[in-house]
């Protein structure tokens, strides 16, 4: 999703997201809606990474669920300890994953909004599957299908 939104973002918008900052939630759905309206979801599914990023992102997941857009079979939460996290940015490639302000910047606004998605996703019935993402991509994996039963 990180990816599909920088694709698409411009003006001020991206200026905010490269800045390390999360873009509006209308131009965040505006970019989805289009994007999601182009694309054909193989019949097992796909994963949406990185998104819903705030609480009305999240109810227009559930619209889309609603209106049988989209069925949401689960939402895997993978907790990393920050150090491996910042490490990990660090290894994408990306010029600002190296600025120690931009990354901190985006760990507080995660923190900030993370905890109360899930709780909603949840209180929505949405299974939240909490997975412990430090080790490595292999044992990580390993945990989610283990967890998703996959």
């Amino acid at each position: 999703m990180g990816e599909l939104i920088r694709q698409h973002a411009t003006g001020q918008a991206r200026k905010d997201m490269l800045a390390g900052k999360i873009i509006d939630d209308q131009t965040t759905m505006q970019i989805l809606e289009k994007a999601l309206s182009a694309i054909n979801v193989p019949a097992d599914g796909c994963v949406f990474e990185g998104n819903p990023r705030s609480i009305p992102q999240a109810r227009w997941w559930l619209k889309q669920v609603k209106d049988g857009k989209f069925q949401i079979r689960a939402v895997v939460h993978l907790v990393a300890d920050p150090k491996i996290a910042a490490e990990r940015m660090s290894q994408r490639g990306r010029l600002d994953d190296h600025d120690d302000n931009v990354v901190e910047e985006r760990f507080a606004e995660y923190n900030r909004t993370i905890t109360p998605i899930l709780n909603y996703l949840k209180e929505h019935g949405v299974k939240v599957h909490e997975i412990d993402a430090n080790g490595t991509i292999e044992e990580v994996s390993k945990r989610i299908h283990q967890d998703l039963g996959i």
